[in-house]
């Protein structure tokens, strides 16, 4: 997403209650209605706030959708962080299907609980797709350090394949759920992670006895 200016940081507990309506609001919006029609009238109403209230805390609809980002960014690297906290015996002891259930699943369920940020991060989004290096970079470390683990005789060069082909792999799946609102739950939960588990399998098998 493109920089604005930072949201005002609320200082006691009903301005944090009121931020997170506001934002919980335009998550719920974002979906319903779409980005093009996000108003800040309209957001106050949802919110159930006043207008001056909301723009006491945000100063036009983008710091709204900034703040909104922000906030997913912040739990999927809070997501990305538990998953490097693994010891290497787990990663090392477990069948593909429970790295899949520890590595892929809190992801998948994230998304599935915030469909907004399916729309955020799509290259279509109006406002500017939404962008974080920091967490791609924590997944790639965290899917790095899991095939350095199991598959200690495939190359630097291999591995680093295998990493950019799992993050790669849902994403065709993610614009799928974005356009297929009756078939998102069954995407996000079912497909990526069978369709990451295939893959992960595969390249087991490649390298298996090596």
């Amino acid at each position: 997403m493109l920089p604005a200016k930072n949201p005002r940081s609320p200082k006691q507990p009903r301005g944090h209650q009121r931020v997170t309506a506001i934002l919980d609001a335009c998550a719920r919006l974002l979906v319903s209605q779409g980005v093009a029609s996000l108003t800040m009238h309209g957001l106050a109403r949802e919110a159930g706030t006043s207008i001056g209230s909301l723009y006491h805390f945000f100063s036009d609809k983008q710091n709204v959708l900034d703040a909104l980002g922000q906030r997913h960014i912040d739990a999927i690297e809070h997501i990305s962080a538990n998953l490097l906290a693994i010891d290497p015996a787990t990663w090392i002891e477990s069948s593909s299907q429970g790295v899949i259930e520890r590595m892929i699943m809190p992801i998948m369920e994230y998304l599935e609980t915030h469909p907004d940020l399916l729309q955020m991060i799509s290259p279509a989004f109006a406002p500017g797709q939404l962008q974080a290096p920091q967490v791609r970079e924590r997944l790639q470390d965290t899917y790095a350090r899991m095939l350095a683990l199991r598959l200690p005789g495939a190359s630097a060069e291999q591995r680093e394949t295998y990493v950019t082909a799992l993050l790669g792999l849902p994403i065709g799946l993610f614009q799928a759920a974005l356009e297929n609102s009756q078939l998102k739950s069954i995407l996000l939960l079912q497909e990526v992670p069978r369709a990451i588990k295939a893959y992960l399998d595969a390249i087991e098998h490649l390298h298996a006895g090596h």
